[in-house]
């Protein structure tokens, strides 16, 4: 099997890989060394559920409770395709009526478990916009344009403002306190 049928089936549910994410896909130990960006065809990879880190006090707590909740769910409805090496997670916008990959918008969930949608047309976009700073942006900008990747950002803040509904964010604030209304 292919690393890209691979990749598309354990992350994509079996759906084409968009062009930068499969040129990407085939220089992706340069893209980590480079950016500090990792993919994974790993069928357990899932780092963003991760709740280890918390106590069992924590996780009692009934506003901790529900926001891990309200995250796991949200995060059933985003394509989780790449990661940095600051714990931030990259992928695409499902959303609760499960659109395409082609269709989607590339969104963000952070280390501090907070979602945001990218305003980038692609993943490439995401990671220059977001994990290239200072002269690492236009080092990596060329490189992504030798690779024959494009509609990238011309520069750092080049942001468009895709409109989706709901949000992530809308959906996870939603759940949340749907969750927490539960709990008491």
């Amino acid at each position: 099997m292919s690393i890209h049928t691979q990749f598309s089936l354990l992350r994509l549910q079996g759906e084409p890989l968009p062009q930068d994410l499969a040129v990407l896909l085939l220089h992706q130990e340069e893209l980590q060394r480079r950016t500090g960006v990792r993919m994974s065809a790993e069928p357990q990879w899932a780092p963003w559920l991760d709740t280890s880190y918390l106590t069992e006090a924590e996780r009692a707590d009934p506003e901790i409770a529900a926001n891990i909740r309200a995250i796991a769910e949200v995060c059933r409805h985003v394509a989780f395709v790449v990661a940095d090496d600051e714990g931030n997670y990259f992928g695409y916008w499902r959303g609760p009526s499960l659109k395409p990959i082609a269709e989607s918008v590339v969104v963000q969930l952070d280390s501090e478990g907070q979602f945001s949608v990218c305003g980038t047309a692609n993943i490439a976009g995401a990671i220059l916009t977001q994990c290239c700073y200072g002269g690492t942006f236009d080092e990596t900008r060329q490189w992504f344009l030798r690779l024959g990747l494009t509609a990238l950002p011309t520069y750092p803040y080049d942001l468009g403002n895709p409109q989706v509904t709901p949000t992530p964010t809308a959906l996870h604030q939603q759940l949340f306190e749907t969750y927490l209304h539960e709990a008491r």
